[in-house]
């Protein structure tokens, strides 16, 4: 008895080790640091080899160290220690869609979404993946499931509306996009995209208030005083447009010079 409880002491400690060096891993991997992250996590690997956590956290190094062969067996190793690890199914599922291997990355993506239904990145990435493989129905139920989620976060509503709008679903697409400016009022490209939405629509009061409030955010961007200018000049608002084209041509000047100041200096050392 004494002796099974001195080994499971020691295995404790082992267990709190690879703790620490999963975090000090991880703060290195932060850093930009991944050779040395690498290092901590096989150590931490090497203390407590039943630690799933651990695993994924070396298969993401090696993954961002472009070492994909040994990305893949550590995410394997860690789902045969843990098989409804979210995470693992998560990243092996990006690590399939960077190999070009889109069916593999929906599999693991989908389990991913099994494991852990509330983690509403991972719905998101999935109904992501789906669109990109035409399954718009499928991309839709999932953006729709993470906009349900998280429905004080503008970026869910966002991509939401952009299927929608893919679609042609014009008022669910207006209504999402509207909900995203509810969400980040200061979001210049929700705006934008939301007068699109009223321009296609045929709605151009509308359209018109949203560039003026795109251009109340980024007052110094070329291209949307010129958006704005374009769509004042279709509602036959010429001397408006006039001025905001005048400013376009003005800011984009000044970018142009600002950028060939920049590289003269850099090219004087």
């Amino acid at each position: 008895m004494a002796r099974r409880r001195k080994k499971s002491a020691q295995a404790t400690t082992a267990q709190r080790q690879a703790r620490i060096r999963l975090h000090v891993g991880n703060r290195l991997a932060g850093e930009g640091l991944i050779d040395r992250a690498i290092e901590h996590y096989q150590r931490a690997a090497d203390m407590d080899g039943h630690n799933a956590d651990v695993r994924v956290a070396l298969a993401d190094a090696y993954f961002e160290a472009e070492m994909p062969a040994k990305a893949y067996q550590a995410y394997k190793k860690a789902l045969k220690i843990h098989p409804r690890h979210a995470d693992a199914h998560f990243s092996l599922g990006e690590f399939f869609l960077h190999q070009c291997r889109p069916r593999a990355a929906l599999t693991a993506m989908t389990r991913a979404v099994e494991c852990n239904p509330m983690r509403t990145y991972y719905v998101y990435r999935l109904g992501e993946l789906h669109w990109l493989m035409g399954n718009l129905d499928a991309a839709l139920s999932q953006l729709q499931r993470a906009a349900e989620q998280a429905p004080d976060d503008g970026f869910y509503h966002f991509k939401l509306a952009d299927i929608h709008f893919a679609r042609g679903e014009l008022d669910k697409a207006t209504a999402e996009y509207q909900a995203a400016v509810r969400c980040a009022p200061l979001d210049e490209f929700y705006h934008l995209r939301l007068a699109a939405a009223y321009k296609r629509q045929g709605q151009q009061r509308s359209a018109l208030l949203m560039f003026e409030r795109t251009v109340l955010i980024q007052p110094d961007s070329p291209a949307y005083r010129y958006l704005l200018a374009q769509h004042l000049d279709e509602m036959g608002h010429q001397e408006r447009a006039n001025y905001h084209y005048e400013r376009a041509g003005e800011l984009d000047a000044y970018e142009r010079d600002y950028v060939r100041r920049v590289q003269e200096r850099c090219g004087s050392g």
